[in-house]
């Protein structure tokens, strides 16, 4: 069975507690044109740690994603799974830098098997990176200027 680890950074201008809210389920939409997801639990509404949710994106299939790690403007982290398939970590770290926040996405996937194995076989670093490039240019910072975003809650 095979894996792979990928990690990339960018910065964006906002400050980390204008940044983490954002990397939420629920608040994808507002920074992330095709985000699409079904939140299957969630106490508060957004994201928490134990927050679950559902995403079906071509070339993946379905995959369900549980947040296993939540502290504010530092770090988020989800465990997916698509099945028998793979699995899927991504760690966000999140670094202040003079007012601005830079972003630290590394993920690993393990396969489950041949189509798993299939799956991580055909993937390329490019279009691993270019993943990434889609982010840095989606600007999540232009959501940061809104005052209702505010640590991990929408008002």
């Amino acid at each position: 069975m095979r894996k792979l680890d990928h990690s990339s950074d960018f910065t964006v201008p906002a400050a980390p507690d204008r940044v983490f809210p954002l990397l939420c389920p629920v608040l994808e939409y507002k920074w992330i044109p095709t985000w699409r997801c079904e939140l299957l639990h969630s106490e508060s509404g957004v994201a928490e740690e134990d927050c679950v949710f559902r995403t079906d994106f071509p070339g993946v299939g379905l995959m369900t994603w549980v947040v296993t790690c939540y502290q504010p403007a530092t770090r988020i982290e989800f465990c997916c799974f698509v099945a028998d398939t793979m699995a899927m970590r991504l760690k966000i770290a999140l670094a202040p830098e003079a007012g601005r926040t830079r972003l630290t996405w590394t993920r690993r996937w393990l396969s489950l098997g041949p189509k798993g194995d299939a799956w991580i076989s055909g993937q390329k670093t490019a279009e691993l990176d270019r993943t990434i490039d889609i982010r840095r240019a989606q600007k999540p910072e232009t959501c940061c200027d809104h005052d209702h975003w505010t640590a991990g809650k929408a008002a």
